[in-house]
């Protein structure tokens, strides 16, 4: 188990910070407090020039989210950080159209040649894959409320490419 920070930010987010415990250039007899001390001293001076006014929550990495998939989505819940699940659900639906789009990009040549040969039902048949793509963003629900970060990760359109 090792002692990090969560630094809560003003737009929301978090900031996930390991003070060097295993430094070799940490000065003989250094406690484990001190250290802490001079890493809550130095991020602070940090994070609060790049995003305001941060406030730092000591917590064990053992405690935070398994999968840093939703990282952006992690908020700070008073004793721990938990993932915000409307956050997670625009992370994971951004993904859904990055996929989505590099399949419509796929299917602009063979479209293309399909117009050049005049092959009509060819034309049909990808002009419809395509409408399909594009109507996923609408017709693909994550709106469950009752999701966990594990069941929303797991739920992906059957039309695009199954994932790693």
């Amino acid at each position: 188990m090792v002692r990090c920070f969560a630094w809560e930010r003003p737009d929301g987010g978090i900031s996930i910070r390991y003070p060097a415990y295993n430094n070799r250039d940490r000065p003989v007899g250094d406690t484990d407090e001190a250290l802490r001390e001079r890493a809550v001293a130095r991020d602070s001076t940090y994070l609060n020039e790049k995003y305001g006014v941060c406030v730092p929550h000591e917590c064990d990495s053992a405690d935070l989210p398994v999968d840093d998939y939703f990282f952006s989505a992690w908020v700070w819940a008073g004793t721990e950080v938990n993932v915000n699940m409307t956050k997670a659900r625009a992370i994971h639906l951004a993904e859904i159209r990055k996929v989505r789009n590099e399949e419509l990009v796929k299917l602009d040549v063979p479209f293309m040649r399909a117009v050049e040969a005049g092959d009509t039902d060819a034309q049909a048949r990808i002009g419809t894959e395509k409408q399909t793509l594009r109507d996923l963003p609408a017709t693909f629900d994550l709106t469950t409320d009752n999701d966990t970060p594990e069941e929303l990760k797991a739920k992906w359109p059957t039309e695009l490419p199954a994932r790693e």
